[in-house]
């Protein structure tokens, strides 16, 4: 059950991140919950042994498991750096990639020198086999390095951010921690059944490491679903600034085209986006004062300066 509550949690994310997929045309969160979904799904008992003995029954779906996680994690990793500080990492993509690509090859070949296995959804009993151990470690190291530099860019950037981000990727950073301890914990208890002489760490392999799991995933999903949900309400907002501002501007222009003798030759572009409609309008305004001359003048005093500020405001969007 766990597992699926993990995988919900994790497709619900992928679900509030659609808006920005449909914006931007992709959205490397959307693919980490995607990615990290699939394999939460796909490691529930009854849906990993359904699907392993289409494969043949030998545990490819492990492999699939583990591939998957591996994949949502550093996309994951790729868009919370990146979301944080853009300027963080300047190298060349294949060196940026490297990580995870070496992560990948070992553990597959980890994997094959295990040997084919009987389909079974309890794989710690094999972690005595030499290669078993070094497989499962490949991931559990990937995600603790990916989770420990989420949490390090989060306690080195989220005091700078405003309130949302701050909010959301404080969530984020808490979670990256618990998943780093949570492999610790999952690591010492594969390496005490790998090598009996650290029985004396058997403790850690009964942690509760599904709760934590669980508890980090919610941890990340809300704190990155925060910032995403806050900026889609402030474009909102400011949205309906403008048309507002449109709306008041718009008497103003008919006033000045009219007084100008423009007002057949100016037309209202209604397909233009509302802050370039609003800049040709009151690029048109000045045109028109200029043309009518300063005595024939058709504005106010007031309209003269909500002119001025409404370009001011305009200029400094333009430049932020």
């Amino acid at each position: 059950m766990m597992h699926f509550l993990m995988a919900g949690a994790l497709f619900l994310l992928a679900l509030a991140r659609v808006p920005a997929v449909a914006r931007n045309g992709k959205d490397p969160v959307f693919l980490a919950a995607m990615f990290a979904g699939s394999s939460s799904l796909l490691g529930n008992p009854g849906v990993y042994l359904f699907t392993d003995a289409l494969l043949g029954g030998t545990n490819l779906a492990k492999l699939a498991v583990n591939t998957f996680m591996i994949v949502g994690l550093w996309f994951l990793r790729t868009a919370v750096v990146n979301a944080i500080s853009p300027e963080a990492d300047k190298r060349a993509a294949w060196i940026r990639c490297l990580p995870v690509a070496v992560t990948l090859v070992l553990q597959a070949a980890f994997f094959f020198l295990t040997g084919p296995m009987p389909s079974t959804a309890t794989w710690g009993e094999y972690h005595r086999f030499p290669f078993a151990a070094p497989f499962s470690l490949m991931m559990i190291a990937f995600i603790g390095w990916s989770c420990g530099e989420i949490a390090w860019a989060c306690c080195r950037f989220v005091p700078r951010m405003r309130q949302s981000f701050r909010i959301g990727f404080s969530m984020v950073g808490l979670g990256s921690v618990i998943s780093v301890v949570t492999m610790v914990l999952m690591a010492l208890g594969i390496l005490s059944h790998a090598f009996p002489q650290l029985t004396p760490l058997h403790g850690a392999a009964n942690a509760p490491f599904q709760m934590l799991e669980m508890f980090a995933i919610v941890l990340v999903g809300v704190g990155l679903t925060i910032p995403a949900v806050a900026g889609r309400a402030a474009r909102r907002l400011a949205s309906l600034r403008m048309l507002r501002t449109i709306a008041k501007i718009e008497p103003i222009r008919v006033k000045a085209l009219k007084n100008a003798d423009m007002a057949r030759l100016l037309e209202t572009d209604a397909a233009a986006r509302p802050q370039e409609r609003l800049h040709r309008m009151i690029v048109e305004i000045w045109d028109a004062e200029l043309a009518a001359g300063a005595a024939r003048s058709a504005l106010t005093d007031g309209d003269r300066a909500y002119l001025l500020t409404v370009e001011s405001d305009l200029n400094l969007e333009r430049t932020s």
